[in-house]
Formats: C-alpha cells, sequence, structure tokens
C-alpha cells in the first residue's frame, strides 16, 4: 500500500535550515546526465535518462524517462575542454517538439566536431 507525505515546509534536525517544498520541486534538475564520447559513448552517470544514441564524433542524443509538461525548460550543458587553447562549445540541436523527451547535442572544438570524456548536460523545467 503507498504512502502519501504531505507537508509544505523541509527542515533540518534543528530546525534551523527550512525550504519549501515547492521550491525543492520547482527548483530542481528534472533531468541530467554525465556523457563519456570517448570511444563508444557511455553515461558515465545520470537521473531520468532512459536510453544514450551515439551519432558519431561528438554527437549524441539522450532520451529522458519522463517528458517534460511544457515546452518552457531549459538545457544547460558543459564538457571537459580537454585542450586548453581550444575554441569550443557544446552545440544544442532542440528536437522540433520540445515536448519529446530526448535532445540531440554536439561538441564543436576549433570549428570541428570533438569527443571528449565529461560532457554534462541538465534540465530544468516542469515534468508532466
Amino acid at each position: 500500500m503507498a504512502s502519501i507525505l504531505r507537508v509544505n515546509t523541509l527542515s533540518d534536525a534543528s530546525s534551523n535550515n527550512s525550504i519549501a517544498t515547492s521550491f525543492v520541486f520547482s527548483g530542481s534538475a528534472k533531468v541530467w546526465a554525465d556523457v563519456d564520447m570517448t570511444g563508444t559513448a557511455t553515461l558515465d552517470d545520470s537521473f531520468n535518462v532512459s536510453g544514450l544514441t551515439d551519432h558519431g564524433t561528438g554527437s549524441f542524443t539522450i532520451t529522458h524517462s519522463s517528458d517534460m509538461g511544457n515546452g518552457n525548460y531549459v538545457y544547460t550543458a558543459g564538457f571537459n575542454n580537454e585542450v586548453s587553447d581550444a575554441s569550443a562549445f557544446l552545440k544544442i540541436h532542440s528536437p522540433g517538439d520540445k515536448l519529446a523527451a530526448s535532445a540531440k547535442f554536439k561538441k564543436i572544438e576549433n570549428n570541428s566536431a570533438a569527443d571528449c570524456s565529461g560532457n554534462y548536460i541538465a534540465i530544468h523545467g516542469d515534468l508532466a
């Protein structure tokens, strides 16, 4: 039998630090992933990710387990810059349908696709 715990505020054991549960629910990343693109793409760690597709050098798609509730959410992405003097960024290819449960990323380094060991993605917004 399932139980429901209904509270408005969470606090530490001494009741000194508290936060509204709505802040925790709304402010927490709904999806995050640490993707290693060296060799075959692998998930080093993740939350709410059901799949990873390797599209070749520097390019991958993560599929989240749960759809977002609407199209008003944000991707944040970063990576290990393994070449210190490189001009690099992680390009986000938003799906045409932002309610889709996947997103494609591509690391560009000195104007070319590049693999690296650490690609970090977080998605913030409301789940369906």
